[in-house]
């Protein structure tokens, strides 16, 4: 097993991890201070072609940033499984996490915009 220390100190890990968790706790805040909670039905997904397709509960809304802490976990284990034997994977994970992260964010804001 790698040496989580050696791992973080690896600054094309750190710095897209720092970025990862910087997007998701900016997407958390957005999502908490806009949504409340409504008896009324808000819009969850938008549709270019057929606009809004699917309208839920308003808790539903918080599936977006749940799905984004899951895959960061999974690709920051992944990451560090990998960076024992070959980096250039587990860099990859780490890049791929900051851009996931970035257009998650993207489509929360867009989502949230809709319904306030």
């Amino acid at each position: 097993m790698y040496s989580p220390h050696l791992y973080l100190k690896d600054k094309t890990i750190l710095v897209p991890m720092v970025g990862s968790v910087l997007l998701m706790a900016a997407m958390w805040w957005y999502v908490v201070s806009r949504i409340s909670p409504t008896n009324d039905a808000i819009f969850l997904h938008y549709n270019t072609i057929f606009g809004i397709d699917l309208v839920g509960e308003w808790w539903k809304i918080f599936f977006a940033p749940v799905i984004g802490v899951g895959v960061f976990l999974v690709n920051y284990f992944l990451s560090f499984a990998f960076y024992a034997t070959n980096k250039l994977p587990s860099r990859f994970f780490s890049f791929f996490t900051l851009f996931f992260e970035a257009l998650l964010l993207v489509g929360v804001v867009l989502i949230v915009r809709l319904n306030i």
